[in-house]
Order: C-alpha cells, then structure tokens, then sequence
C-alpha cells in the first residue's frame, strides 16, 4: 500500500511539473561561512549551478537546485593561519513568496553531499575528508530582488541541522551566507 501511495504522489509531481510553466537557469556568487564550535574567522569562497524555476502562481514558486558550494573556516594552529576548505554539492529546494512582482522572500530545505575536505596553509595542503560526513541537512532562508524577467539578485542564509564531524565530541555545524546573482535562461 505504502508503494502505491508513493508512486501515485510522484506521478502527482510528474504531472504538475510537465503542465507548469519551468524555467531553467543559471546562478553563482559569494559565500561567506563558518563551522560552529570552531574557533576562527569566516571563510570567503564561493558557489555556481543551475535551477529548475516552477511558477505555480502569481505569488508561489518552486525552485531546486544543484550548486557546487565551498565552505569551511579559517582558524590558527601553531604553525599559522589554516584554513579548513569543505566542497559540496548542494540541492536546496526553494519555496519562493514573491510579495511584490519583483520582490521575493524563500525558504527551504538542503542536502548537500562532501565531494572534499582539505586544511590548507602555509603552502601544506592535507587532505581530511575521513574527519567529516559525507553529508549535511539544513535549512535555507532568503530574499531575492528580480531586476529584470531574466535577471535577478539574492541574498541567502544556511543553518546546518547536522553535525559535519566524525571524530570528535563536539557539533561542527555548517553555517554561512551567500550573495548572488541569477539568470534565467527562457
């Protein structure tokens, strides 16, 4: 029975997505994040990928995504300033408010899968990926400012709801902030 109501919800999606209106495109920017418990500063890096926009209404849309995202934290050791570089793969999935036409609000969950992890410093690059999770849950809040149909520019905050360490009893969690820009390619 369990089976059958599954499918039948994805059928539903299917269904929907193929009678919407989709709009593929493209986005990058700037991150700035931390890890909590872990004495440092921010790490500036950044994140690109490609959406999939799902207009359900005038107010309402959808929005996956699949974005490659660098994150971590700088921090000190007694040989220096290191810097812990995490890479993931991302797949937020956005519900968008837009208030205004051209003002939205959006929130939404994510997954995100380690793709690497180094502590990197003082020209020493160490590989440390058997220290963290390959993956990572949390939650996404943001506000976007669509400038034209096609352009568009966002600010985004992610709270990590897991702990990214394997090693250790304290909970690293990843957190931090993305500015960016879109474009919608239809």
């Amino acid at each position: 029975m369990k089976k059958i109501v599954v499918m039948a919800a994805l059928a539903c999606c299917v269904v929907s997505f193929t009678q919407a209106q989709l709009t593929p495109g493209i986005k990058g920017g700037l991150n700035i994040t931390d890890v909590s418990n872990f004495n440092g500063d921010n790490r500036i890096s950044g994140h690109v990928g490609v959406f999939l926009h799902h207009t359900i209404n005038s107010r309402w849309c959808i929005q996956p995504e699949l974005l490659y995202s660098g994150q971590g934290q700088k921090y000190m050791t007694g040989e220096g300033e290191r810097t812990l570089a995490l890479s993931y793969i991302q797949v937020p999935v956005m519900v968008q408010y837009y208030a205004v036409k051209q003002l939205y609000f959006e929130a939404g969950p994510q997954i995100a899968f380690l793709t690497s992890a180094k502590s990197k410093g003082n020209g020493n690059d160490t590989e440390v990926d058997g220290n963290y999770n390959k993956a990572d849950f949390g939650l996404n809040l943001g506000v976007g400012i669509a400038a034209t149909r096609q352009l568009g520019f966002y600010g985004r905050y992610h709270a990590g709801l897991t702990d990214i360490s394997k090693n250790n009893n304290v909970t690293n969690m990843n957190r931090g902030g993305q500015l960016g820009m879109y474009v919608r390619l239809h």
